[in-house]
């Protein structure tokens, strides 16, 4: 059933919409305005326009900085603003009126350093490496295996999703692919078998998020760059915890189907598959879990640099689309305009959220 659409809603999606553009219209005039003050005045001998707001929080206690900062994110963040250019902007807003021109020196001192560090480039190769199995059909592929092999119990529906998820997060990283991937194809199934709706959609959520603790994690990356840290030790320390968390997921589900079956029931005979065809399914994971071992294999071994294994991943990911006849020109394309769209989207927050956080450190944020 299509859910209906409000006058109300309507309406109030029209007001957002305009005050949008009228925020964005009012900020590009400032901009303007700035940078004709900026090339044509000195702002320590003239007061123009927003000069004039320049160390205007100066005195502001760090309690009251904290409300503002994080009130203001929240605030943009929830009117549906991208967080990678709001985070950004905001540090950039508030170094302003805090410590005036000469703050905003630390901008630099706060980028530079992201941008020279070389652990930042796994990340496209990562997200590369996820988009080319996905453009391929082979994530749909894999679980299609999973779901044949573990249907015949109930909850194997369920359980298959959150295993489908592990195996998935330990290929490309990415949260978002998990959770959509498994929206799109899992959800259906489970749901035309009658799965409880809390059951369906929890396992799709429970198994998404796993991508956060499961190497090659593109969030571990981020936050080993942020808190320089090493990636390899923190990939060390998230595989067992987000093993054991998919391990317990899938006990959960088959326990509580195996109490209340009509929670989950399993596959009719007639839809299972013998076990000859699920080992003859099953040649068809050999490739990609191949890969997958392979690259966490050269990274715990110390073999290679997690941006060296990045690479390896993301040439094996074209190899296996290869392998299983799934390769074509219009699917690397694919696969390299989402890696670019999602990188910089990624290094973008890396940036502001530095900026951001850099200066409410300064501020003594901390304490």
């Amino acid at each position: 059933m299509t859910p209906s659409i409000t006058p109300n809603q309507t309406s109030s999606n029209g007001l957002l919409k305009w005050a949008l553009i009228l925020a964005t219209a009012g900020f590009s005039f400032i901009c303007v305005v700035e940078l004709i003050n900026i090339l044509f005045y000195d702002p320590y001998e003239e007061e123009r326009f927003l000069f004039s707001f320049a160390e205007s929080l100066m005195e502001t206690e760090i309690e009251t900085l904290t409300l503002l900062m994080f009130g203001t994110l929240a605030l943009l963040l929830m009117a549906g603003l991208p967080m990678a250019f709001v985070v950004g902007g905001l540090g950039v807003v508030f170094i302003y009126l805090v410590g005036g021109q000469t703050m905003v020196n630390i901008i630099p001192t706060r980028i530079y350093p992201l941008m020279s560090n070389a652990d930042l480039a796994a990340i496209p190769l990562f997200i590369f490496m996820a988009s080319m199995l996905e453009k391929a059909g082979l994530i749909e592929e894999m679980f299609d295996v999973v779901y044949k092999w573990m249907g015949g119990l109930n909850g194997g529906l369920a359980a298959a999703t959150i295993l489908a998820s592990t195996i998935l997060a330990a290929m490309v990283g990415v949260i978002g692919a998990a959770v959509v991937t498994m929206g799109i194809i899992a959800l259906p199934a489970m749901l035309k078998r009658n799965y409880d709706h809390k059951i369906a959609l929890g396992s799709i959520m429970a198994g998404g998020t796993l991508g956060i603790l499961i190497p090659p994690s593109i969030l571990a990356i981020l936050y080993a760059v942020i808190a320089q840290q090493s990636v390899g030790q923190l990939y060390l320390g998230s595989l067992v915890p987000g093993l054991m968390l998919s391990g317990m997921y899938i006990a959960y589900v088959l326990f509580r189907t195996l109490l209340n079956p009509k929670l989950g029931p399993a596959l009719p005979r007639e839809e299972r598959v013998s076990f000859t065809q699920k080992l003859r399914l099953f040649r068809n994971l050999i490739a990609p879990i191949f890969l997958v071992f392979l690259v966490l294999g050269l990274l715990f071994g110390g073999i290679a640099t997690p941006v060296e294994a990045a690479g390896i991943g993301s040439f094996g990911a074209i190899i296996v689309a290869i392998i299983h006849k799934r390769f074509s020109l219009q699917a690397l394309r694919d696969a390299s305009v989402t890696t670019a769209r999602a990188s910089a989207m990624v290094l973008w927050i890396i940036f502001g959220a530095s900026i951001f956080v850099g200066f409410f450190i300064l501020e003594g944020g901390q304490d």
